[in-house]
């Protein structure tokens, strides 16, 4: 899935990412995956057609490069695109309250090659 060219008002620079991203429970348990298109310091694209609100919270975990254990991160849904746009379907995810952890690997694999 090749995303179109959008003019560019982020406050990060994102990076092309596509892995898993396991959704849990307030528990910390694994509820289901989908899959990543792409992630920047202020926060991930999902490709997924789950119908969620604008402004709902979102509990994930996902695997950063090098390292062999996942991030966990809180995150709010900040945009949405639907079926039959010209983008992909899926959710735009601002990360909010990084753990100092969190921001530790994030800013390690986003500045790795």
């Amino acid at each position: 899935m090749k995303r179109p060219k959008i003019p560019n008002r982020r406050l990060f620079t994102r990076r092309d990412f596509r892995t898993d991203v396991v959704f849990e429970d307030e528990y910390g348990d694994g509820l289901f995956c989908v899959e990543s298109l792409d992630i920047s310091m202020g926060g991930i694209f999902l490709a997924s057609n789950i119908p969620v609100k604008i402004g709902t919270l979102l509990f994930l975990s996902v695997l950063l490069p090098p390292h062999k254990r996942p991030v966990r991160f809180t995150g709010e849904v900040v945009r949405i695109t639907k079926p039959g746009s010209q983008l992909i379907q899926g959710m735009g995810i601002r990360f909010v309250g990084l753990s100092e952890t969190a921001q530790k690997r994030l800013e390690e694999f986003l500045s790795s090659t």
